[in-house]
């Protein structure tokens, strides 16, 4: 089993917010900028700009930062959009979830 250290829960308007798993990349995380958000249990780092998103998931890839896969606009599809605009390059991983507590690791292609 994969150890899931924290992924992307939202990154379609101007924040970007990461749900932690394992408390050790905390310090990465506020070193970079993400400040905790007690309200949703989530850390957050604002990205006015599409440049300044793609810089911050670029970090987080590095990270081993998973991108969530589903509905909507999710992360991994907003990825997908910077990496066609060549603001970013490169695979990433995705989470995706069938039930509560039951998820599947995927790279993309």
């Amino acid at each position: 089993m994969n150890a899931v250290k924290a992924y992307v829960a939202r990154s379609d308007g101007d924040f970007v917010r990461v749900k932690i798993l394992n408390g050790k990349i905390k310090k990465e995380l506020i070193s970079i900028g993400f400040v905790n958000d007690i309200d949703l249990g989530e850390y957050k780092i604002a990205t006015p700009s599409d440049e300044k998103k793609a810089e911050i998931f670029n970090r987080l890839r590095d990270m081993d930062v998973y991108f969530s896969y589903g509905r909507e606009w999710c992360p991994s599809e907003v990825f997908e959009h910077l990496r066609d605009a060549g603001l970013l390059s490169g695979k990433f991983t995705m989470i995706s979830w069938t039930a509560p507590g039951e998820f599947f690791i995927t790279t993309d292609k």
